[in-house]
C-alpha cells in the first residue's frame, strides 16, 4: 500500500492543476485530442500514487497523455479507449522508429511535397469525404497513395503527420483551405518536428531505465469499452494488478467532438478516421457516454457504474482511482457521479487523503457544448480520489 499523501504531494498536485502552460514536448504535440489531460497533471498524479515498475491503468486514455507520462516515469501501463482514433494516436506516440524508418518517412514527405504541387494529378485517387475541402482531399489522397508500399510502422507515423497537418489547417477554421503548395511546404517540416518529439520520448524513457527496444512491451493499448474490461484476455498477462487508475472519462452533459473535425461554420467531417485508416461509424453520444438530454444523463451514469465495476475487479484492492472530471451542472452532477462510483464499489477519499478545499481547475478555451445558457460549469474540472470500499 502506498503511504498517505504528503504535504509536498498535495502542493505539487495543486500547482499542476493551476498550470496554464502550453501542451508541448515529447510526443504530446502529435495530435490535439479533445478534452485531453494536461501532461503536468498526469505526471504529478503518477508520481504521487505509483512507483517505478508498477502497472497503471487508464480506461479512458484518449490520445495517450497518461501513457506517455507513465512510460517516461518508468511505469507500465494499460490504456484503453472506445475510440479507434484514440488508440491509433496513442500507439504512434509511443512506438519508436528505427534510423531506416526515419529515412524512408523523410523520403516520402519529400516526394509528396514534390509530386503534389505538379499540375498533372490524374494519378491521385479521388476521395469523397464529407465536408473535406477539395484541395485537402486531393493532397491527402495523393499522400496516402504514395505510402502504399511502406511498412506499417512507417505508414502509421506518416498518417499521424497527415493528421496533425489536417487538424492544424482544417479543424475549427473559418476561412478557405490553404493551397496544396502550402501543405506541401509544411509536411516535411512536421515530419522533422514529430521525429524529434519521438526521439525525446525515447531519451526520456531511457533516462528512467527503459531502453528503446522495451518501450512497446511496457504498454498495452486496447480499442474497447471500459465496461467488461475484466473479461479481456489480453489483460491476463499482467501479473501485478494496477495500484493506480489514472484517467479522465467523458464529462456528463458535455458534448465533445471526439470523432470529427469542424470546418467553416461547424460543418463536421470524418476526415481524421479516413486519414488514420481506422473504423468509425458511431454518433457523438457513443463517444460521450450519452446525450445531453435527461435520458442520456441516466445512460451516462449507468455506464460509469458499469465501467468502474469492471475496473474494480482488475485493480489492486489497496489501489486508488484518481481522475479528472468536469460537469455541465456541478450542483446536480457531481453528487450523481460520486453516487455512481459508490455503486461501483468505491468510496470518495478526497477529504481524508487531500484535505482542505476540493482540488479543481478552471480550463479556458475548451470547445464544449452543453444544454445550458450563459456560462457552463464544464470548464471547471475536479480531481477525484477513490479507493475500493471495504
Amino acid at each position: 500500500m502506498h503511504p498517505s499523501v504528503s504535504a509536498e504531494t498535495k502542493s505539487n498536485l495543486r500547482r499542476s492543476l493551476a498550470t496554464t502552460a502550453h501542451i508541448a514536448g515529447s510526443t504530446h504535440g502529435f495530435y490535439r485530442y479533445p478534452a485531453r489531460f494536461h501532461p503536468e497533471i498526469a505526471r504529478e498524479i503518477i508520481c504521487a500514487f505509483s512507483s517505478k515498475g508498477e502497472w497503471i491503468l487508464d480506461p479512458f486514455m484518449g490520445g495517450g497523455t497518461s501513457v506517455i507520462e507513465a512510460l517516461t516515469l518508468g511505469r507500465q501501463i494499460v490504456g484503453s479507449d472506445i475510440n479507434s482514433l484514440a488508440r491509433f494516436v496513442a500507439d504512434v506516440r509511443t512506438r519508436p522508429l528505427s534510423t531506416m524508418d526515419k529515412s524512408q518517412i523523410r523520403l516520402w514527405a519529400q516526394r509528396v511535397a514534390r509530386e503534389l504541387t505538379q499540375e498533372d494529378l490524374s494519378w491521385v485517387p479521388r476521395a469523397d469525404i464529407v465536408n473535406l475541402p477539395s484541395e485537402a482531399a486531393i493532397f491527402f489522397s495523393g499522400a496516402i497513395e504514395l505510402m502504399r508500399h511502406m511498412f506499417p510502422r512507417r505508414s502509421s507515423f506518416a498518417r499521424a503527420v497527415l493528421l496533425r497537418l489536417g487538424q492544424s489547417t482544417i479543424d475549427c477554421r473559418g476561412f478557405n483551405m490553404p493551397y496544396r503548395s502550402h501543405l506541401a511546404k509544411r509536411l516535411p517540416e512536421l515530419v522533422e518536428k514529430m521525429i524529434s518529439g519521438l526521439d525525446d520520448l525515447v531519451e526520456n524513457c531511457r533516462e528512467s531505465g527503459t531502453p528503446k527496444n522495451a518501450i512497446t512491451g511496457r504498454r498495452l493499448l486496447l480499442h474497447r469499452s471500459a465496461v467488461g474490461l475484466e473479461e479481456d484476455r489480453r489483460i491476463r498477462h499482467i501479473i501485478r494488478r494496477p495500484q493506480l487508475v489514472v484517467t479522465s472519462p467523458p464529462y456528463p452533459g458535455v458534448h465533445v467532438l471526439y470523432h470529427r473535425w469542424q470546418y467553416r461554420g461547424r460543418r463536421e467531417t470524418p476526415a481524421p478516421y479516413w486519414i488514420a485508416n481506422v473504423a468509425d461509424g458511431y454518433g457523438p453520444t457513443y463517444y460521450c457516454g450519452g446525450s445531453r438530454r435527461q435520458n442520456g444523463l441516466r445512460n451516462y451514469f449507468q455506464t460509469i457504474t458499469h465501467a468502474f465495476t469492471s475496473i474494480r475487479r482488475i485493480m489492486h484492492p489497496d489501489g486508488r482511482v484518481v481522475q479528472i472530471v468536469g460537469f455541465s451542472d456541478i450542483k446536480s452532477q457531481l453528487p450523481a457521479y460520486l453516487e455512481a462510483m459508490e455503486h461501483a464499489g468505491f468510496r470518495d477519499t478526497r477529504s481524508s487523503e487531500l484535505g482542505g478545499e476540493p482540488l479543481q481547475r478552471r480550463v479556458a478555451n475548451r470547445r464544449w457544448y452543453a444544454n445550458l445558457k450563459g456560462d457552463i460549469d464544464s470548464s471547471t474540472e475536479f480531481l477525484l480520489v477513490h479507493r475500493i470500499s471495504r
